[in-house]
């Protein structure tokens, strides 16, 4: 583990929550400005196996493990979600536009925003989306989204809710979403029981004015395929500039890592939710 890591972790665990929330959103700034992050098409841990279609799909062939977990959460696991035929989706978080590529291909004749409380991201997604007249995007934060209410007919998210926290990522959600609408996501925790947390999602859920579809544990996917990518990963952080690299194998779960271990020891674990708002 890097001491910039280890350094950074104590310092963040001694601030107040909402300073703790901040100091990891300007890591997450840093770190698309300083390695080749900002060159891909995805920012998340993956899901094997790999969609075949997608694999052989540019751009997705070039990081089809992240590709697919985004495919998963569109997908495969709002099959049951009743009508799809969404007009107005959503990804929170979206980064460099991968998931909203991967969107346009399920939903081709779907408007489809992207919101991104990352400035770098969000321009880097502008200009390499400028080919797709049904694609937006604008940068905003996910705890209090500028659209207005019941805005769109299904909600998109991968990894975000982590960063943002459940209970306000479930609230602004809901209070954009449609009536009758979907909302699917995936969150990561760290020592966390799984079924505490389908009780977590549940009680949300109806908190918000939300039905509970599923709630699917993809912890063995996720490691599945940080495991499997590893190569490709470590070709990118040896871009990264010396003083950051040990901090990059940190972000990116490589062996010998903390996260890493955490899967290892079986105490991280992956789900998806799908809710559809009553």
């Amino acid at each position: 583990m890097s001491f910039l890591y280890v350094l950074k972790r104590r310092f963040q665990r001694n601030l107040p929550k909402p300073l703790q929330r901040k100091f990891q959103e300007a890591i997450y700034f840093a770190l698309y400005r300083l390695s080749p992050a900002r060159h891909q098409n995805f920012f998340n841990s993956g899901f094997s196996p790999a969609d075949e279609a997608l694999s052989a799909l540019p751009p997705f062939d070039q990081e089809p493990l992240q590709a697919t977990l985004y495919d998963q959460v569109l997908w495969s696991l709002t099959r049951d979600a009743g009508k799809r035929d969404w007009n107005d989706i959503l990804d929170i978080g979206c980064g460099l536009g991968g998931g909203m590529q991967v969107a346009a291909r399920r939903f081709p004749d779907a408007r489809i925003t992207g919101v991104d409380v990352n400035g770098s991201a969000v321009k880097v997604c502008r200009k390499r989306l400028q080919a797709f007249p049904n694609l937006t995007v604008e940068q905003g934060n996910a705890r209090a989204l500028s659209f207005a209410d019941a805005s769109f007919d299904m909600i998109f998210s991968v990894g975000a809710a982590s960063y943002v926290g459940m209970p306000a990522f479930m609230a602004e959600a809901s209070r954009v979403l449609r009536p009758g609408g979907t909302l699917s996501f995936s969150v990561g925790y760290t020592d966390k029981a799984f079924a505490d947390q389908i009780g977590i999602a549940k009680a949300l859920a109806e908190e918000n004015g939300l039905r509970v579809q599923h709630v699917v544990d993809i912890t063995e996917n996720v490691f599945a395929a940080i495991a499997e990518d590893v190569p490709r990963r470590k070709a990118l952080i040896d871009r990264v500039p010396a003083p950051f690299r040990g901090y990059a194998l940190d972000w990116a779960d490589m062996p010998g890592t903390m996260r890493y271990q955490e899967y290892v020891d079986g105490r991280r674990l992956d789900y998806a939710v799908v809710c559809e708002r009553i």
